[in-house]
């Protein structure tokens, strides 16, 4: 059954369902449903396009093409050839499939993308005489299978390449958060970013400071990204696809509020700075080389954001003691302001010794994590 034109499936990471939700639906989309780590909303060609271009907290964008039920291997095969797969790629377009698989009759993820392979590519040689080309880097058409129990979706995949790459990452830094997951604390913490200042404490590469200064300057992140194989699309509309860019890109400022990252190593602040010219956002940001526990509040009210060391590269009575002076720094220095903190050792949070407002259980990587929210009173 085609399901083509109905609707846009937006993944992202765990715990970031809710905003993702709140950012499409100022972005346009009507119809939202949070699902498992993603929110389905109704297809429109010129909001896939500025989703795909403005979102800074989806991983990607599928859109559903077809849906059938099968619990074999060789039902997968025969009812994927039955789809009328050049209604939505051309034989000389290349082509991979990505996949997503949780389904007892399909143990093995990678087969069952490649039997629907061989039916895309049989039913071309069939109809046409020949087979399409798989391209695993940068295909013209992407396809992904999601599977769950029998229930088959194939969908034409928008994105390509995550968006969490947005590409001014240069700077090397060890265990460097995702640009998705530093804006998806922001949006989490409910920073305004019109008005409120922020503070990266221990930045590391720059990334939580680098999105606070695209979200504050309302610069679209994917903006200048060249590959994205909804261009390759039978339907894709370019005239429409560049308004909806020139418009992104009129809507940019260039006041924002005062937004500083700290970290206790040169190097890192160095990488932060590389990274923040690269981003074209360089200029609104103050590095400093400063311990944050020697920082203070520059103003009556803000947000501070912290993503300390977890423990993988420190003793653990060293991370309790930079928990509780974490902690300190929050009470007797920044007073008014609000905080949050993001860390995969529980006993460490409690190390911090205030009380949150919320916590929000994410994932950093693999790591499960817990971000903490405080009110600094």
């Amino acid at each position: 059954m085609s399901v083509y034109g109905e609707q846009i499936i937006a993944s992202t990471l765990q715990g970031l369902e809710a905003v993702l939700e709140k950012e499409l639906q100022s972005l346009g989309a009507t119809n939202t449903t949070i699902i498992k780590r993603g929110v389905s909303f109704r297809y429109k060609p010129e909001l896939l396009y500025k989703a795909n271009f403005a979102s800074r907290l989806a991983l990607r964008f599928l859109v559903p093409v077809f849906q059938f039920e099968a619990d074999t291997p060789e039902a997968l095969y025969d009812l994927a050839k039955r789809q009328p797969w050049e209604q939505f790629m051309k034989l000389e377009q290349s082509f991979a499939i990505s996949f997503a698989v949780n389904s007892p009759h399909f143990p093995h993820g990678q087969y069952a993308s490649l039997k629907l392979k061989d039916a895309i590519c049989d039913r071309f040689r069939e109809k046409q005489g020949k087979r399409p080309d798989v391209q695993t880097d940068q295909p013209d058409i992407g396809w992904h299978i999601h599977i769950y129990n029998n229930a088959v979706t194939i969908s034409l995949d928008s994105t390509g390449d995550s968006l969490h790459l947005r590409g001014y990452r240069r700077g090397a830094h060890q265990a460097p958060i995702s640009e998705v997951l530093a804006a998806g604390l922001l949006h989490l913490a409910e920073w305004d970013a019109q008005f409120t200042p922020l503070v990266d404490g221990m930045c590391g590469s720059g990334t939580i400071a680098i999105e606070a200064a695209m979200m504050a300057a309302r610069r679209a992140p994917n903006l200048h990204r060249r590959y994205f194989p909804f261009r390759n699309w039978p339907d894709y509309d370019a005239a429409a696809a560049a308004k909806v860019h020139d418009e992104l890109i009129k809507d940019s400022r260039s006041k924002i509020p005062e937004i500083r990252a700290y970290d206790i190593s040169f190097a890192a602040i160095r990488s932060a700075r590389m990274n923040a010219e690269e981003a074209g956002v360089g200029h609104l940001i103050q590095f400093e080389k400063i311990d944050f526990q020697d920082s203070e509040a520059f103003s009556g009210k803000g947000l501070v954001m912290l993503n300390p060391p977890y423990g993988e590269r420190m003793e653990t009575e060293q991370l309790e003691g930079l928990y509780k002076g974490i902690g300190d720094t929050f009470k007797h220095k920044y007073k008014g302001w609000k905080a949050g903190v993001i860390s995969s050792d529980k006993a460490l949070l409690k190390a911090v010794r205030l009380h949150s407002s919320n916590t929000v259980h994410l994932l950093n990587g693999k790591l499960p994590c817990d971000f903490k929210i405080y009110e600094l009173y």
